[in-house]
């Protein structure tokens, strides 16, 4: 399937790989809530915060098993995205690989998307 919001989910990954700030920042709506798979939330200050002081760092980043969910009809302004997410991690702690499954909300505003939320859950 190709949707418009899959662009937007290449732009996350290659910011995540890269720890573009500022692509993180035109990505994410104000309100954006990130749940990860570990469990911690982060908002959109938290979040960038991490990346900038580089207590996260990623690397390796991988989505596969994508899918992209819309509601019917002519007004299709959220999509859900639901895949995996596979990654190296640098953290204060150490080094850590992430495999997760996900569910990235996106919402359009004017014409462009915007991340909404993220819900990680870990693959047992």
């Amino acid at each position: 399937m190709t949707h418009s919001v899959l662009q937007c989910e290449e732009l996350r990954k290659n910011a995540m790989n890269t720890g573009d700030v500022e692509s993180f920042r035109e990505l994410f709506d104000p309100a954006m809530i990130y749940r990860h798979s570990s469990g911690v939330v982060d908002n959109v200050t938290s979040y960038l915060e991490k990346l900038i002081s580089k207590k996260v760092a990623y690397s390796n980043v991988s989505f596969s098993d994508v899918t992209v969910i819309t509601p019917e009809g002519s007004h299709q302004s959220i999509a859900l995205v639901m895949g995996l997410m596979r990654a190296d991690v640098m953290r204060a702690t150490g080094p850590d690989k992430i495999q997760s499954h996900y569910q990235a909300t996106w919402h359009q505003v004017g014409s462009a998307w915007k991340l909404l939320a993220i819900h990680g859950a870990p693959i047992k």
